[in-house]
């Protein structure tokens, strides 16, 4: 039985491609230019020479390609091509180790160095596959990895091809984008209408850069100046991710005004200004989220004004005590396909925008990690090493277009926000240690114990080097007050677990209580000074927010200590501390949800019997079967109050179990 014969050529089965079955060569071939190639499989060609000649001419092209190719390789990349095929057996293409990335518009432009070929990493070279920065005529940038563009993988050849830019996709009809949505959006000139008077405006900006700037320098301040007086000028002239950045400034600007201040008054016209400023502050905010839905910003139309935007904003909400994670998981993305996780040097970007693009990623590690850190996720290995540079530790004037002038002394406007990077860095993995951790050995805590007491020695060394506390300028030393703060506030997680066990009896380390009773009075007194001096009057946004959260930890501390006949001698002093603390907490109440919730708990640590006082009350037992402690507390009461008090429901303000709190009190009425 014969085998059937194929009716197409062999070129066109292999290609899968439509052959006219003409005998040789087929029409498709003839038009495709390679008839010398076509040949039918159990078809006697009758040109048997005239085709191995023509197949001897089409080798040889092929070859001259591939020398075309090595060359323009070795111009590119200074990789060692062997001469002869045969010597491929023994040596490789030397990659080089660290290229000169391909610049921000051009993909075929980078100078790699080479290195020998033993040190070849096949997954390491394909990793470093970075591609390109594209944007469109209307700002907005899209990130193209290398790996995955055939117009960089040809570039420079005659091959390369044109991919499509942004704003030839037409996307307009998209009706879907949760929570920024294309279709019903604001008009720019409806979200202009938004904004408060320029007089008031200008004013929150100045509040803004006066205060929150410094805590958070994720933007350049000559930039953003530059662009506000484009924007005073002709306000349809700024775009519309530059109009998010505003309001989102606004936002956080109106908490740091004072109650009495004739600008909230102009804003706002109800009668508590506590809640004036809330209100005033979500508006803006959400004034912000509705020019990144006129952006488009889920749909690929973002830039890094957008992204800033989005951080400061994610930032804003945290110290509201209002979920992040969500928007925070958004601006990740964001930042990921506007290549902010490849460090801006890959790309010919100017010292500005790269310090930009670096204050960002940096930025977002950070709220990153806080965030990670408050859902119980201590490990920080979430984080893909992407091996980003920190921004440069300089004043915004010393970034300009021609280079960056290094600080060789005393704080910058970026000093802070690299040393709460650190210091968060360093809150992950003593978290780490606490929750991951059956039992934490005495020298792990020195350990940790130590890098927090290095930490606090680097910040005084750097704010005082050229200046005594009381001559820092106001922003300065709210910083120092902050950092101290936080250290006092790791310091009380550290040794917690140990000083908890203090109140059933148990042995602890004897080093735990003495650090705990420490940080907790220099904390208590920290939120003193931060409340009652009239320099730090626009920070009391922090001082009633994460600042009495800080403050009531280190006051649940102390109300333990009045429990313990050991600081029987320190019981008055505790005791006034605490009295004081609560006199601050009571009158912050109506601006701080906090403060609002603390003082119940306050007054009902306050009020709990002691055996250092001089007479004890007795407490009605909290069940029938449980037994009386000499100091009027049932064992079982002991042990609950002591589960209130372990790290996990201190990490943030959100994590306390107010709601056990309250049935804890509700069952031992004094």
């Amino acid at each position: 039985m014969s085998v059937r014969q194929p009716v197409s050529c062999e070129p066109c089965r292999r290609r899968k491609i439509k052959c006219s079955r003409t005998r040789p060569p087929c029409d498709t071939c003839r038009r495709r230019g390679c008839a010398d190639l076509c040949v039918y499989k159990g078809y006697k060609a009758t040109r048997d020479e005239g085709y191995a000649t023509a197949l001897a001419v089409s080798n040889q092209e092929l070859l001259d390609r591939i020398s075309n190719l090595e060359s323009l390789l070795r111009e590119h990349t200074g990789a060692q091509i062997p001469a002869a095929a045969g010597e491929m057996t023994s040596s490789m293409i030397s990659p080089p180790v660290e290229p000169i990335q391909p610049s921000q518009l051009r993909p075929e432009a980078f100078t790699p160095e080479t290195c020998s070929p033993l040190s070849y990493q096949p997954e390491r070279l394909a990793s470093r596959g970075i591609g390109v920065l594209t944007s469109s005529p209307n700002g907005d940038v899209r990130y193209e990895p290398r790996s995955s563009q055939w117009s960089s993988v040809l570039a420079n050849t005659g091959l390369s091809i044109e991919t499509a830019s942004l704003d030839a996709q037409n996307d307009s009809e998209t009706t879907l984008g949760f929570p920024f949505a294309t279709s019903g959006t604001s008009t720019f000139d409806e979200l202009l209408a938004l904004l408060p008077p320029m007089r008031q405006c200008d004013y929150l900006v100045n509040t803004y850069f006066t205060v929150f700037s410094p805590l958070f320098h994720i933007l350049h301040d000559p930039t953003f100046y530059e662009q506000y007086k484009q924007f005073v000028g002709d306000p349809t002239s700024v775009p519309v991710s530059w109009l998010a950045i505003l309001f989102v400034l606004l936002s956080l600007a109106v908490t740091a005004l004072e109650e009495s201040d004739p600008v909230l008054r102009d804003l706002a016209r109800g009668q508590n200004a506590c809640n004036n400023i809330r209100v005033l502050s979500r508006r803006y905010r959400e004034a912000a989220m509705k020019c990144l839905a006129r952006q488009g910003v889920l749909w690929g139309k973002h830039n890094v004004q957008s992204l800033q935007a989005m951080i400061i904003l994610v930032y804003a909400l945290s110290h509201c005590q209002e979920p992040t994670w969500i928007l925070l998981g958004m601006t990740y993305h964001v930042a990921v396909a506007l290549a902010c996780h490849i460090d801006p040097e890959n790309f010919e970007l100017d010292p500005i925008q790269s310090e930009e693009r670096r204050r960002c990623w940096a930025g977002l590690m950070m709220l990153y990690t806080i965030q990670n850190t408050f859902l119980g996720n201590s490990d920080p290995s979430w984080r893909i090493n992407h091996n980003v540079k920190l921004p440069a530790d300089v004043n915004d004037l010393d970034i300009t277009l021609s280079g960056i002038k290094e600080n060789t002394y005393g704080p910058t406007q970026m000093t802070y926000l690299l040393f709460k990077f650190q210091l968060y860095d360093l809150n992950a993995k003593i978290c780490g240690e606490i929750f991951n951790s059956d039992e934490l050995s005495r020298q792990t805590i020195q350990e940790l114990d130590n890098q927090i007491c290095h930490a606090q020695e680097t910040w005084d060394k750097r704010y005082l080097a050229d200046s005594t506390f009381d001559a820092l300028p106001a922003h300065h030393a709210v910083h120092l007050h902050i950092l101290h703060g936080y250290s006092h506030q790791l310091f009380l997680l550290l040794h917690r677990p140990f000083f908890a066990q203090s109140i059933l009896g148990l042995d602890i380390p004897n080093e735990s209580q003495i650090r705990c009773i420490a940080s907790a009075e220099a904390l208590l007194d920290i939120h003193r000074i931060l409340s009652e001096s009239p320099n730090f009057r626009p920070y009391l946004w922090y001082t009633n927010g994460l600042g009495s959260f800080h403050a009531f930890h280190a006051a649940a501390v102390l109300a333990v200590a009045l429990l313990m006949p050991i600081y029987k001698p320190q019981y008055q002093r505790f005791k006034r501390i605490l009295d004081e603390t609560l006199t601050r907490f009571e009158a912050s109440s109506g601006r701080s949800k906090i403060c609002e919730k603390a003082v119940k708990i306050f007054k009902f640590l306050l009020a709990m019997p002691s055996p250092n006082q001089t007479s004890s009350l007795n407490l009605t037992p909290g069940s029938a079967g449980s037994t009386q402690s000499d100091d009027g507390l049932s064992y079982d009461q002991m042990k609950l109050f002591a589960d209130r008090l372990q790290p996990e429901h201190w990490l943030a303000p959100s994590n306390i179990a107010w709601t056990e709190w309250e049935n804890l009190m509700t069952a031992n009425t004094i």
